[in-house]
Parts: C-alpha cells; sequence; structure tokens
C-alpha cells in the first residue's frame, strides 16, 4: 500500500502543470517621432519606470502565466502574445490586455513625455519623475521619486490605504475619512500629478 501510495504521489507531481514556470520577454524601442505622451495598460504584473533624456521608449517585458488555483487551467501560449502598440494624434500607447499573464514592464521613457498609467492589480514604480502624469491601480501600489521638488499640483486619493508626500517645496495636506485616504498638495511647478489607487498605498517622495 505504501508503495502504491509513493507510486501516486510521484506521478501527481510529474503529471502537475510545469508550464506555469515557462516565460518570455519582449524588447521593443519606439521613437519619440512626434509623440509627447506615453499610455501604457495591462491587467496584472508591475511596473518599473525610469524617466532620462533620450529620445526613446525602451521596453523590456517579462510574461508568465498568472499562477491560478486547480489543475485544469488552459495552457497560455506565450509565444502567441504580442505587444500592441499604436500612435494617436501625439499620444504612443503601449498594452498587452491579457488577465491570464503575469507582466513584468521595464521602461525608459524620455523625460520630456507626459505619462497616463493604469494597471488593474499590481504595483508601480516611477524613478525620476520630471513630467505630468496620470497613474491608477485597482489593487496595489503605487511608489514615485520625482526629479524636481515642486508640481503645479499633486492629487494622491486610495480608496483603502495611506497616501504620503514628502521632500517638495511646499506643504501638502492629508485628509483620511475612515479606511480611505487624500493627499493634495499645491505648488508653484510647471506639472501635475495625479495618482489614484481603489485598495493599496502611495508614497511620493523627492
Amino acid at each position: 500500500m505504501k508503495k502504491l501510495l509513493l507510486a501516486a504521489l510521484t506521478t501527481a507531481v510529474i503529471s502537475a502543470p510545469v508550464w506555469a514556470e515557462d516565460s518570455r520577454t519582449i524588447e521593443q524601442s519606439f521613437n519619440l517621432e512626434n509623440s509627447t505622451e506615453l499610455e501604457i495598460d495591462f491587467p496584472v504584473g508591475s511596473l518599473e519606470m525610469t524617466s532620462y533624456d533620450g529620445d526613446q521608449v525602451q521596453v523590456t517585458i517579462r510574461l508568465e502565466p498568472k499562477d491560478n488555483d486547480g489543475w485544469f487551467t488552459d495552457k497560455v501560449d506565450l509565444s502567441a502574445v504580442q505587444l500592441k502598440s499604436s500612435r494617436q494624434r501625439q499620444e504612443l500607447s503601449l498594452s498587452i490586455d491579457d488577465d491570464n499573464l503575469e507582466q513584468t514592464w521595464e521602461v525608459k521613457v524620455p523625460k520630456s513625455m507626459r505619462l497616463d498609467v493604469e494597471v488593474g492589480v499590481g504595483k508601480i514604480e516611477i524613478q525620476a519623475l520630471e513630467n505630468t502624469a496620470d497613474v491608477e491601480v485597482g489593487v496595489g501600489k503605487v511608489r514615485i521619486d520625482t526629479a524636481i521638488d515642486d508640481f503645479k499640483q499633486v492629487n494622491l486619493e486610495s480608496g483603502v490605504g495611506k497616501t504620503s508626500l514628502s521632500g517638495f517645496a511646499g506643504k501638502a495636506q492629508s485628509h483620511k475619512k475612515m479606511v480611505s485616504s487624500q493627499t493634495e498638495y499645491f505648488g508653484s511647478g510647471q506639472y501635475n500629478l495625479e495618482v489614484e489607487v481603489g485598495v493599496g498605498n502611495i508614497k511620493v517622495r523627492h
């Protein structure tokens, strides 16, 4: 009986879906051309973004099948996944709309571009921000380090979580209601920053 049980367990381990460990990396670069705004949108994963003094948007995305519970989840064909890109007016849009994937984005963006970022579930980290940005996360967290210490206006809102802003030229105002939090800043800078998280924390600092 013990041998049969051991054999059954061994078979179960061997036959477990190993495709979840498979991954694929996409690397692409986009010239600025006439684009002044970058839009990024994906359902689940993380984004690490750095602003730099350049003229290309450089993107590296690691794709992995999302870790779903259950034995009978359909296999994801990673080779068929494509990074969708489009240009409309002065906006460059990048997206991979697939709920079955865990996406890890690393992006270098010219500091001359405004940002519009939306993630369903995950985390966003932006380094050396020096422009207007609109960031939205359903569930997760946002951390932004700015290259400048003053903005025209900053609004941070979390439905369930904490918001904080530090290191700026002026003083921020924070408002808390039950589980929600909002931080506002009005300064003399040139750019605006809007960050909204449904559930999770927001931290902005210079």
